[in-house]
């Protein structure tokens, strides 16, 4: 039996789990990663409003560090980094609302700074997007959550070419898997697919797609399962993503 504090947390409880609206919708993006430099000047991504009510969005530019593991990771701390690619992005516009199953172009513009070294710049476009309510439109008795989705679109910025190379430092099945590593010297990042390929047949047997590697952290561990094609020959190859600023390929028989 219920002691009368329990029967009245259960009331509060009932209370407020039925008197709450959850705003649930759904935003979705065009494009995983951007790129500009002065030849590129101009890049776009398309902000599409899945859901059936408006959204309202804002989206600016953050500033991030790449981790021991090679992955990039925000700024929390407010500190302004040497590579951020702040300076050197224009947003058109800032601030958008976007109708249902509609969609926004939202628009990067290199920004030159004369006197800024040769060199790469990172940074990441925060997309920020939540329903728009009518002032009008929610009870009094109710309690209103407001859920904001945030895509973070990490963004490479150069100011002029680049030297890289690439290559395969190690190759190794254990087991039903090949473990690699893919190591760059240079001063820019890659990203581009990495494929394992059946030489005999030409076949692709596995494949990591928009795989990136930093000059902060130039060595990339990848594993990927060949299931029954591990006695086979097989050649791994990585291609650049030409819309990322290069083309790069480089291969290896194992």
């Amino acid at each position: 039996m219920k002691t009368p504090r329990s029967a009245f947390r259960s009331l509060v409880l009932f209370v407020l789990l039925n008197s709450v609206i959850i705003d649930a919708y759904s935003i979705s993006i065009s494009t995983r990663r951007l790129y500009l430099d002065p030849k590129s000047s101009t890049t776009t991504i398309r902000v599409h409003n899945m859901d059936t009510t408006m959204q309202s969005c804002k989206v600016k530019i953050k500033d991030v560090f790449i981790k021991d593991n090679g992955n990039i990771a925000l700024v929390t701390n407010g500190e302004v980094t040497e590579n951020s690619a702040k300076p050197l992005i224009r947003l058109a516009p800032r601030r958008f609302n976007v109708g249902m199953k509609q969609h926004q172009m939202v628009k990067l513009l290199y920004r030159r700074k004369p006197g800024l070294k040769n060199g790469e710049y990172h940074g990441v476009l925060a997309i920020k997007c939540k329903t728009k309510k009518e002032t009008n439109a929610i009870n009094d008795n109710q309690v209103t959550i407001e859920p904001a989705l945030v895509h973070n679109v990490p963004v490479i910025v150069r100011t002029g070419r680049l030297p890289i190379e690439a290559e395969f430092v190690s190759t190794a099945i254990n087991g039903n898997k090949l473990q690699v590593e893919l190591k760059i010297q240079g001063q820019r990042s890659l990203t581009g697919d990495v494929t394992v390929i059946n030489s005999d047949s030409g076949e692709v047997i596995a494949e990591k797609k928009h795989v990136s590697i930093y000059a902060q952290q130039p060595i990339k561990k990848l594993e990927l399962p060949l299931g029954e094609y591990r006695d086979a020959p097989l050649l791994i190859k990585f291609t650049e993503d030409p819309k990322m600023g290069g083309k790069l390929m480089i291969q290896r028989s194992i």
